[in-house]
């Protein structure tokens, strides 16, 4: 398949680097790998402070490893399943991703409740409906071309276009 646009996902803090300058590093480090890469061959080659991606990542270790626990405290999260009495065979998050604003601040939190108080609340439920509905949009882009999954992506579209006469 031929490329045609290509883009940094929103929020992704890209140190004003063009996403074309960073994807043709990483296709020149596949090519180098014989076809493949990995994390460790990317963090390898961006060590070096002459490769361009070298300034989207964290070299003072210890800040390094601050933004590692943040990242595993956001995992702990995530990884915890229940089960509820009348729902025993549907596991799901026990804790939901909530944001919200600083008093005084423009930037939002990303705080977590339990996927109960989540949904019992009206913005809560909204956000996690708008979450539910950007994680199909986007699952239906990355796999839209597998024909096996049509019917599903059809049942995708009929959900989505539902829930936006609401």
């Amino acid at each position: 398949m031929k490329i045609d646009t290509m883009r940094w996902k929103k929020r992704f803090p890209s140190a004003g680097l063009k996403v074309e300058t960073v994807h043709d590093e990483i296709m020149r480090i596949k090519a180098k790998h014989g076809g493949l890469v990995s994390p460790d061959q990317i963090v390898a080659e961006a060590a070096k402070k002459s490769n361009p991606m070298h300034k989207l990542f964290t070299w003072d270790d210890s800040e390094a490893a601050v933004k590692y626990r943040l990242s595993e405290a956001g995992s702990l999260l995530r990884a915890i399943e229940i089960t509820y009495v009348d729902l025993p065979d549907q596991p799901r998050r026990a804790f939901e991703v909530t944001t919200k604003k600083r008093a005084g601040d423009e930037v939002k939190q990303t705080l977590y409740s339990t996927a109960a108080e989540a949904a019992a609340n009206p913005d809560n439920h909204s956000a996690l409906i708008a979450e539910a509905v950007r994680t199909l949009m986007a699952w239906r882009a990355r796999f839209r071309y597998l024909q096996e999954l049509s019917k599903l992506i059809e049942e995708i579209d009929s959900t989505i276009e539902s829930l936006a006469t609401k």
